[in-house]
């Protein structure tokens, strides 16, 4: 089951944002509530609690984890949200449109750029 995650989460973060594909973005978080992963969302903001990935993830597989699930959450919702990671009850990671995904621990390194949030324009290819 681990392979096939990974080749899933692969797959989805080679393809670009504009190419956004709202089956694809179900599939990952499928597979990543398979991974026990669990999230809920409450006025705009989504709240995501790692499952047992987090923990043999490297920094740059953590933080592609963070933008992996953020686009494909803007892809089925239509537009980025700020979004809070937890794991064990730590928060480990953010995202906001406005300032793209960051891990926690590691600011200074880990800020991507802007394009890690989809775009409006990105969205608007999104098939629905």
């Amino acid at each position: 089951m681990k392979t096939f995650a990974t080749l899933v989460l692969a797959a989805f973060c080679c393809v670009p944002a504009i190419a956004c594909d709202k089956v694809d973005a179900a599939k990952v978080q499928l597979v990543l509530s398979e991974m026990g992963t669990q999230w809920s969302e409450q006025d705009g903001r989504v709240t995501l609690h790692w499952g047992w990935e987090w923990d043999g993830a490297t920094r740059a597989q953590r933080l592609q984890l963070l933008r992996t699930f953020a686009s494909g959450d803007g892809c089925l919702s239509g537009q980025g949200r700020e979004i809070n990671f937890y794991r064990k009850g730590r928060l480990v990671g953010m995202a906001a449109p406005a300032a793209g995904v960051q891990l926690v621990s590691d600011t200074a390194t880990a800020q991507a750029g802007t394009r890690s949030l989809p775009s409006p324009q990105d969205l608007a290819g999104c098939a629905n």
